[in-house]
């Protein structure tokens, strides 16, 4: 590999649709179309407006896919063993693959995709009709891609938009208003955020507007790190952060947006990326003191989750996404104490969620810095507590789920992660029981935006008619638990502990690498 410090450019979603963008760069601007012809000459400091001309949706089909390989001969056996049950199945090729100074760089994977359905809830139904349901997802097949066209002050700007600053100096930005952060979440807002790089804006399967971000991979990350989390961490957090994010990167561009023009988006989904504004001297020197690292197991680049609170236990990757081993994602505790494990019975989630153990994360063993624990909330996260009349979780599940199972009755626990972290319930009503999974499912199905997590059991209390009346859940740890917890690895920092130590106590059997 070439002895090169150049990082690659990354295209990230910021703003996935909207009738209108409005922005204003500080420097003058040039708007070009794809093939980076000028089409207009903007002023500094001014706002402009973007809108639809026209606008046709993409034809869109569903598909349900029943398992991932990254080997293409494992994919077309399994393709085969359903072909056998009378099933329409086909293999899409998912991910990117390039050369860096020299290397290549490959995540590509197979999908092992079933039907070819013309409504959703046409495979939503074949999904959930699976004993495993939650081993399946439904995708989209795009037939026949957006069409239409942006204009700028009443003239036509063509299919996409290209807002890229005459000069990129450090202070050059381009402000987007009214992005959205958090989507769905219960802390969602909507801010003004400034950007580096280019702005491209074009149309989403939908054929709403979408806006990219055009920027070298170090800068995306300088953003990142302090996005995440906060300026305000120990640097060693902010180095292990930005070494996790920078492998998430390149193990999954492209995937988890597999139907779009860009490689990751800017929200919870991927990695949070607020631009500029979350720009300050400690994220910026973490990412100096990272230039170009990953880590990786044995000569793959690893996809290195991570989430805010584990609750003394991470989770491995295969209770909480699809069911394939990954050797660097495995449960352990979180802590250089004993801790009961592995917590995957009712009697030991329950004991687990009623100790208060020493898991780097419990934040009452290890304060915070007061403007961390505020902002983070960590005393009413590492262990939680939500109650729901009978009536109102009724109303929940309708919602969430489109199912009318009756006059709620229970949540039975089906199967439990080695973290306690629920993998399947089953909510019984008076009509119906309807079997809830993976973890992502159960935090939506219980919750009006996400439940803190899956680890959590329920106590009732039962009205003098023997009805239930009310639901409590009682809970540990706000997120999937899979790989870093953010908030054990800032305590860690703060015990002095290097960003190399963190990172592998987090992701077993991993090494460093210097990509460039």
């Amino acid at each position: 590999m070439k002895n090169s410090t150049k990082a690659p450019d990354v295209r990230i979603g910021v703003l996935q649709s909207t009738d209108k963008v409005e922005f204003l760069c500080n420097e003058i601007f040039h708007l070009q179309n794809e093939n980076g012809e000028r089409l207009f000459k903007g002023v500094p400091d001014q706002k402009f407006s973007l809108t639809i001309s026209t606008s046709k949706p993409a034809e869109i089909n569903y598909q349900v896919r029943a398992g991932i390989e990254k080997d293409r001969t494992i994919a077309q056996d399994r393709a085969a063993d359903l072909m056998k049950k009378g099933l329409t199945v086909e293999i899409r090729e998912v991910g990117v693959s390039f050369e860096l100074n020299d290397q290549e760089i490959d995540n590509k994977e197979y999908w092992i995709a079933i039907g070819n359905f013309q409504l959703y809830a046409e495979a939503l139904q074949f999904k959930n009709d699976q004993a495993d349901s939650g081993e399946y997802v439904v995708i989209q097949k795009i037939k026949k891609q957006a069409e239409g066209s942006i204009e700028l002050n009443g003239k036509n700007m063509g299919a996409t938009v290209r807002i890229v600053p005459e000069n990129h100096k450090d202070s050059t930005c381009i402000t987007v208003s009214n992005v959205i952060i958090g989507i769905e979440f219960h802390w969602q807002k909507f801010e003004d955020l400034d950007y580096r790089g280019i702005i491209e804006v074009g149309l989403n399967n939908q054929g709403k507007l979408a806006v990219i971000n055009e920027i070298d991979m170090e800068s995306y990350l300088t953003s990142v790190n302090s996005s995440e989390m906060t300026p305000d961490c120990p640097l060693g957090l902010l180095e292990a952060q930005t070494v996790a994010a920078r492998s998430t990167v390149f193990a999954t561009m492209g995937k988890h947006h597999y139907n779009t023009n860009f490689h990751l988006c800017s929200d919870d989904h991927c990695q949070c990326y607020h631009g500029k504004k979350r720009e300050q001297q400690p994220s910026q020197q973490a990412v100096k003191n990272t230039w170009g690292q990953v880590i990786k197991f044995e000569d793959e680049i690893c996809d290195a989750r991570y989430s805010k609170i584990c609750g003394g236990i991470m989770e491995a990757y295969h209770d909480v996404w699809e069911n394939i081993n990954i050797p660097y994602m495995t449960s352990g505790i979180d802590s250089d104490n004993k801790i009961e494990f592995p917590a995957n019975t009712e009697d030991k989630a329950r004991q687990l969620i009623d100790t208060k153990v020493p898991a780097y994360c419990n934040t009452d063993l290890y304060p915070l810095p007061p403007k961390l624990a505020g902002l983070y909330s960590t005393k009413n996260l590492f262990r939680w507590e939500v109650s729901y009349a009978r009536q109102e979780i009724e109303e929940l599940i309708l919602e969430k789920t489109g199912e009318d199972i009756g006059e709620f009755l229970d949540i039975v626990p089906l199967e439990r992660g080695d973290s306690g972290r629920l993998i399947y319930i089953e909510l019984v009503g008076t009509k119906k029981k309807l079997k809830i999974g993976k973890e992502l499912e159960i935090r939506r199905a219980l919750s009006k935006s996400h439940l803190y997590s899956s680890c959590f059991y329920v106590e009732k209390e039962i009205g003098s008619d023997g009805r239930a009346v009310q639901f409590i859940l009682k809970g540990a740890g706000w997120g999937h638990g899979v790989g870093l917890c953010q908030v054990g690895a800032t305590v860690m920092a703060m015990k002095g502990i290097s960003y190399v130590d963190i990172l592998v106590h987090y992701y077993k059997g991993v090494r460093l690498e210097k990509l460039y």
